[in-house]
């Protein structure tokens, strides 16, 4: 079987134009792409302004900061215990406190326990659409209109979905988008771009000043040719990707540059425009992926499912819970070895008593599998054929260990 990659990027000519009209052009950091995004976004979007960035990261934090003017007395942060980290790092480098609360069995923030978090100091609600799936997000919105906190509709991961006729980040008092790898929409790493979603309150002038104070985009061309060898090769350079990290991590340690804000590049935008312009295309695969994931892993048998699924709804990832008392780690690397490429999720925020309802280790059971756009249901059959093939030994492994280790207590 060839080599099955994670969904990363969904890359074709139209985005490799892009990026050579950028470079013959010397428009890489400077150019009008910036301010096609933002009018093309918000037309779609259907909101009066969008603040183009460089990465969902500075989107949040520039929104926090906007609410932090307004309300400066209050410190405290809502967010679900099942999150991206990047969310709690920007919520935590404003000096505010992230306050978790407890997610369903759709990996989303559940309302009622929302509500029992809400203090007299919560500065806002973070709701963030989990790998894509839609969240409560009306019920969250009565509920911070309620409780007169700030409402953050974080679709980081999707772009495009609707709830009730109004689009995905467009709900509460401001909303986030990211052009990071693995979105629906994808510029690049390290800085690839984001957007804040506005409306006509009183946060739009506070966030459009720190907009335009930020410094011009960094150069683009180091960060895209990493893009290209760690995500759009991966299947020729995985060891050497791998090799590469470990390398520079015995060197630099846990050293990272960290993401100045700035705003977005014109190489990015530009690109983010092409991406949306097939976000259709590529929703209508991504379903016959899920589809087929669905078939696939009901015929493996087991107690192997997809806690997000549901027919016709479109998901950033594939995101699969293993059954219980299987080493997540171990059948990963065995699957490296059998060609396929997979992915843990993240692992639940410990700033509460709260978890995964019904299931506190959800986060660390849960695996990416692939889900590239020319992906068959030959190749979706055979991949969670490998995964049960893999998951069956490591039990019969355990199960022998187990034997042996009886059998060894019996004749002491």
């Amino acid at each position: 079987m060839p080599y099955q990659r994670l969904p990363y990027a969904d890359w074709g000519w139209a985005e490799l134009r892009a990026v050579l009209a950028a470079i013959c052009c010397g428009r890489i950091r400077r150019g009008p792409g910036a301010r096609q995004l933002t009018d093309g976004l918000a037309k779609l979007l259907n909101v009066p302004q969008v603040l183009a960035v460089n990465s969902g990261r500075t989107a949040l934090r520039i929104g926090l900061e906007a609410m932090i003017q307004l309300r400066p007395g209050r410190n405290e942060v809502i967010v679900p215990a099942f999150i991206c980290p990047a969310v709690i790092e920007v919520v935590n480098s404003l000096g505010l406190l992230p306050l978790a609360a407890e997610v369903g069995a759709d990996l989303n923030l559940d309302p009622g326990a929302c509500a029992q978090r809400i203090g007299s100091r919560t500065l806002a609600i973070i709701v963030a659409h989990m790998y894509g799936c839609p969240a409560q997000i009306e019920a969250f919105e009565t509920l911070a209109s309620t409780a007169g906190v700030f409402l953050v509709d974080d679709a980081a991961q999707v772009v495009g979905e609707s709830v009730g006729g109004r689009m995905l980040g467009t709900f509460g008092d401001f909303g986030v988008l990211s052009f990071a790898q693995s979105k629906c929409v994808v510029t690049g790493e390290s800085g690839g771009g984001g957007a804040l979603i506005c409306h006509e309150n009183e946060l739009l002038p506070l966030a459009r000043v720190r907009v335009e104070a930020l410094p011009p985009a960094g150069g683009r061309l180091r960060a895209l040719a990493a893009f290209v060898w760690n995500y759009l090769l991966e299947s020729h350079t995985a060891s050497l990707s791998y090799r590469w990290q470990r390398l520079r991590q015995q060197v630099l340690g846990g050293r990272s540059r960290a993401l100045v804000p700035r705003r977005i590049a014109n190489l990015d935008a530009r690109l983010a425009m092409v991406q949306l312009n097939s976000l259709s295309r590529r929703r209508e695969q991504r379903l016959r992926i899920l589809g087929h994931y669905a078939d696939a892993l009901a015929s493996v048998g087991g107690s192997w499912h997809m806690p997000q699924f549901s027919p016709g709804r479109y998901l950033a990832r594939v995101m699969v819970s293993m059954p219980p008392g299987i080493d997540l780690a171990s059948c990963q690397r065995q699957l490296r070895q059998e060609s396929v490429c997979t992915r843990q999720g993240y692992a639940t925020y410990s700033g509460g008593p709260c978890s995964a309802r019904g299931s506190p280790d959800l986060g660390t059971r849960l695996i990416e599998l692939p889900a590239y756009a020319d992906m068959t249901a030959q190749d979706v059959a055979e991949v969670c054929q490998r995964l049960q093939r893999v998951a069956a030994a490591y039990r019969k492994c355990i199960a022998n260990c187990q034997d042996g280790d009886d059998h060894e207590r019996r004749y002491q």
